[in-house]
């Protein structure tokens, strides 16, 4: 038994709403640990600039992922939930992926009915059929070797569609076997309280519009489990590192970034240095 799996499948079972904390590597997935976050969520746009310095189009592949994944549940103990994308290919492909991020310690894993562009640049290039897509979460949940692994079937469709062919995708992804549903790209607190009338599944959302986004009462009221906001903890540490370094090119003073500096107890903290030091008196014998 997996116990992040099991904490993942209490937080979905719940009638209120989880804060996620959306994360790209495993130093911030320490942090969020540290914080009593219960889920953790690697996003794949912000995961790929922080692992392999490439923006969110298709330069990455399943194994970069998987490594991201398994170096992150090895340091930090939460319930990881995985942008898996679109599967990294057809249904077989899919089977693969879901094995390998099993094997890594992903709690949960995201297929998206994205479709994914061919080339560079491309934005919104739509979704795939229904029907492959479908396909795709089948494969996901046959594939798993261990059943309290969550596929959630992540759709885009709500801020793409028309409202009544996402309602259709949404019911029709709901038969699969898949376990959650991850809405990305809604627009209104209307379309979340019909996505709740369509399925019975949880729901995980996206980036809601801000009168949802700061309503928790609502969110829990229609069936949103998950709120994910986002990535600004990455562009936050983008502009803290990019500010202090160009301070020091031009001259600036090691000084002047003191304030804004995390102090050595909490530096302490993140990297663990108690715990180490407790296994090398335990175990390092001259």
């Amino acid at each position: 038994m997996s116990i992040a799996r099991e904490r993942f499948r209490q937080v979905i079972s719940r009638d209120t709403c989880t804060l996620a904390a959306n994360i790209f590597d495993p130093l911030l997935a320490r942090i969020a640990h540290m914080l009593n976050y219960e889920v953790c969520v690697l996003s794949g746009s912000v995961g790929k600039v922080a692992n392999l310095g490439v923006p969110d189009i298709v330069l990455s592949n399943m194994s970069d992922v998987v490594d991201t994944c398994r170096r992150i549940t090895r340091i930090a103990d939460v319930s990881l939930m995985v942008d898996a994308e679109d599967g990294f290919g057809n249904a077989v492909n899919v089977v693969r992926t879901v094995r390998e991020m099993e094997a890594a310690g992903v709690a949960a894993i995201e297929i998206e009915d994205n479709f994914v562009p061919r080339r560079f640049n491309v934005q919104d290039p739509g979704l795939i059929s229904k029907e492959e897509q479908e396909g795709k979460l089948k494969a996901a949940v046959a594939a798993r070797t261990d059943p309290t692994t969550v596929i959630v079937a992540r759709s885009a469709a709500f801020g793409l569609c028309p409202l009544d062919e996402a309602l259709d995708r949404l019911a029709a992804y709901s038969q699969t076997g898949a376990e959650a549903v991850m809405l990305t790209g809604v627009k209104s607190r209307e379309q979340i309280e019909a996505a709740h009338r369509a399925t019975t599944l949880p729901l995980c959302v996206l980036s809601p519009p801000l009168d949802a986004r700061n309503d928790p009462a609502f969110l829990a009221a229609n069936g949103v489990r998950i709120l994910m906001l986002g990535n600004p903890t990455f562009a936050v540490a983008v502009k803290a590192i990019h500010d202090s370094l160009k301070h020091l090119q031009d001259g600036g003073a090691i000084e002047d970034l003191a304030e804004g500096q995390a102090p050595p107890e909490l530096l302490r903290s993140v990297n663990r240095t108690d715990e180490f030091v407790q296994l090398q008196e335990e175990y390092v014998k001259d």
